[in-house]
C-alpha cells in the first residue's frame, strides 16, 4: 500500500470511522470500519481518539472526514450535532499532515463513480433511454437526520471532477397536490417557514405522520420515525400514508435537484432513512412524481434513479476527496 488514512462519516446520530489503504494505482480498500454514537462524545477529538485506541494508533498519511454540515474555510459547525471541527486543529492534535473536511453529501458525490452495480438499487425504470446521458453530471440527495444534495460534474480535459454542494435541505418545501397543501398548512403553524428538511428526513417522516394524523383527526401514537416505518410495514393506515407521502416528496425533490444541477447522468439517493423504507416504496409512483415537471417531463424521463446500498460509500468518497486534494496541492 502507498498510504494509510483514517476516514470518517460524521452525521447527526453516528460517527463512522475506518482505515483506508490506498494502493499505488489509487485504489481504495477500507477495513476496521465501526460506528460510534456521536452523542456519547463531547467533541470530535474524543470520538477519533476512541477509534484510534481501538485500531492501535497507526501512522496516518491523511485524515478525511465527511461532515453533516457546511464546510467553510476548513471549519464545520454541524447542523444537527453540537460539534465544531477545524481541519487545522485536527491536524495539530493528531499530528496528521493532510486533513480534509468535506460535506457528507460531497463525499457521496466523490464516491459515485467508485460504486459497482451491486452497490446500487435502481428505483423504477426510465421511460426513455437516450445515449450518452450516463456520462453526464450525477446528482445525489441524502435524507438522514437532516437533508442535503450535491453533484459530481465530470471534469473537461481529463482533469479532476468538480463536486458541488449547497444546503438544499433548507430550500422551501414545494407542495404538489391537495394533501401536500394541507400538510404545508399544518407544518407552517408549527414551524413558520417550512423547509424541505422538515418533510424529507428522519424527523421529517415523523412530522409527516403527525400532520396526516391531525388532518384526519387522529391521535398520533408513533413517537419516532423508526416506529412510523415499522407500523407502516405492519399495515397501519396512517403510518403507511406518511411513508407514501415521504417517498413522493422525496421524488419531487429528487427531480428538482436533477433540474438544478443538470444531472443527466443519474440521481443517486443516499441516507439511512430511504434504505430502511425502500421496500415500502411504490417505484412506479416514485418515477411518476419524479418525472412530473411539466414541460420538462421528457428531460426527467431519461434520468435513472438509484438507491446507494453500499454501507460505507461516504467513507470511500472522503478518501477520494483527500486524494484529489493532495493531487491538486
Amino acid at each position: 500500500m502507498s498510504a494509510v488514512g483514517l476516514v470518517g462519516d460524521i452525521g447527526g446520530t453516528h460517527a463512522r470511522f475506518a482505515l483506508a489503504d490506498v494502493g499505488e494505482a489509487g485504489e481504495i480498500r477500507l477495513h476496521h470500519a465501526t460506528a460510534l454514537k456521536a452523542a456519547e462524545f463531547p467533541h470530535l477529538e474524543a470520538a477519533l481518539s476512541a477509534y484510534l485506541e481501538q485500531v492501535g494508533h497507526p501512522k496516518l498519511a491523511f485524515l478525511a472526514l465527511a461532515c453533516a454540515g457546511p464546510v467553510i474555510n476548513g471549519v464545520v459547525r454541524f447542523t444537527n450535532l453540537a460539534w465544531t471541527v477545524a481541519a487545522d486543529s485536527i491536524a495539530l492534535h493528531f499530528g496528521v499532515p493532510n486533513v480534509v473536511l468535506v460535506n457528507d453529501l460531497g463525499a457521496f458525490a466523490w464516491a459515485a463513480k467508485e460504486l459497482a452495480p451491486k452497490d446500487l438499487r435502481e428505483i423504477g425504470e426510465v421511460s426513455t433511454r437516450r445515449g450518452g446521458l450516463l456520462g453526464g453530471t450525477v446528482g445525489i440527495i441524502g435524507p438522514g437526520t437532516g437533508l442535503n444534495a450535491s453533484a459530481l460534474v465530470a471534469a473537461p480535459h481529463a482533469g479532476q471532477p468538480l463536486v458541488c454542494v449547497g444546503e438544499a435541505g433548507h430550500i422551501s418545501f414545494a407542495p404538489c397536490d391537495e394533501l401536500d397543501d394541507q400538510i404545508l398548512c399544518v407544518l407552517r403553524r408549527r414551524f413558520g417557514r417550512v423547509s424541505a428538511e422538515r418533510v424529507v428526513s428522519g424527523p421529517g417522516l415523523l412530522n409527516l405522520y403527525e400532520a396526516v394524523c391531525e388532518i384526519e383527526g387522529a391521535t398520533p401514537t408513533c413517537p419516532t420515525p423508526r416506529e412510523v416505518g415499522e407500523r407502516a410495514a405492519a399495515g397501519d393506515r396512517l403510518a403507511a400514508l406518511a411513508v407514501e407521502r415521504f417517498m413522493l416528496c422525496l421524488a419531487t425533490l429528487a427531480g428538482d435537484m436533477v433540474l438544478t444541477f443538470g444531472a443527466t447522468g443519474g440521481l443517486y439517493i443516499a441516507g439511512g432513512v430511504t434504505l430502511i423504507l425502500i421496500d415500502l416504496m411504490n417505484p412506479v409512483q416514485f418515477r411518476q412524481r419524479f418525472e412530473d415537471k411539466g414541460r420538462f417531463r421528457d428531460y426527467l424521463s431519461a434520468v435513472p434513479t438509484f438507491l446507494i446500498r453500499h454501507p460505507y460509500a461516504a467513507l470511500i468518497g472522503a478518501a477520494r476527496a483527500a486524494l484529489a486534494a493532495e493531487a491538486s496541492a
